[in-house]
C-alpha cells in the first residue's frame, strides 16, 4: 500500500512539461538549434541556464540569453524571431511525446475527486493547445501559462479556489515550483 498524504489537498497544480508530458528533455535541447551558429562555449552556458531555469517563459530566457551571454540588445524583435524558431522546433515534438509514466493513472484517478491546475512556462495559447490536442483539458479547471511567472499563476489558482498553499499540492519538476 502506497502511504498517503496527511490531509487531502483542495487542488492539485501540475507543472506540464517533465510532469504530465516528458517533453522538458525535447525543451531543452531545442535551444542548442536555435543556437547552433554560435560559440560552443556560449551555447554550453545556455545549456546550463536552461536547466537551471525550468519553468521559467522562454521570452524571459532569450532576453537574457541575448543580454547577459551574447551582448545583443535582446530587442522584441529578435527575441520575437528567436521564439518563433524554438516554437518551430519543439511544437510538433510536444504533441507526439510520451507521457510521464503515471501521469494518466493519477490524473483519471484524481478526476472528479479534487480539483486540477495546470500551470507553466508555455505561452499560455500554446499551452492551451497542446492540452486540446492530446485531449487533457477534461481534467483541469484552469490551464494557464505565460506570459505571467508561476507565483503569479499559483497566487491566482489559490486565491479563486479559497484556499491556504497548506491545502493545496504542486507537482513540478523544477524550482519555479518550489
Amino acid at each position: 500500500m502506497t502511504p498517503g498524504l496527511p490531509r487531502p489537498p483542495k487542488v492539485i497544480i501540475f507543472d506540464f512539461d517533465g510532469v504530465i508530458l516528458d517533453s522538458a528533455g525535447l525543451k531543452l535541447r531545442a535551444y542548442p538549434q536555435v543556437y547552433a551558429n554560435e560559440d560552443a562555449d556560449k551555447v554550453s552556458a545556455i545549456i546550463r541556464h536552461a536547466e537551471y531555469h525550468g519553468g521559467i517563459t522562454r521570452r524571459v530566457k532569450f532576453e537574457y540569453y541575448e543580454r547577459e551571454i551574447f551582448g545583443r540588445s535582446g530587442d522584441a524583435a529578435s527575441v520575437d524571431a528567436l521564439c518563433r524558431r524554438y516554437f518551430d522546433i519543439v511544437f510538433e515534438g510536444v504533441l507526439r511525446c510520451a507521457f510521464i509514466d503515471g501521469a494518466l493513472e493519477l490524473l483519471d484517478r484524481a478526476a472528479g475527486k479534487v480539483r486540477m491546475h495546470v500551470i507553466s512556462g508555455t505561452p499560455d495559447g500554446e499551452l492551451n493547445e497542446v492540452v486540446r490536442e492530446r485531449a487533457l483539458a477534461r481534467y483541469f479547471v484552469t490551464v494557464r501559462g505565460a506570459p505571467a511567472t508561476k507565483r503569479e499563476r499559483f497566487q491566482q489558482i489559490l486565491s479563486e479556489e479559497g484556499c491556504r498553499p497548506a491545502e493545496a499540492l504542486a507537482i513540478g519538476d523544477s524550482m519555479t515550483e518550489f
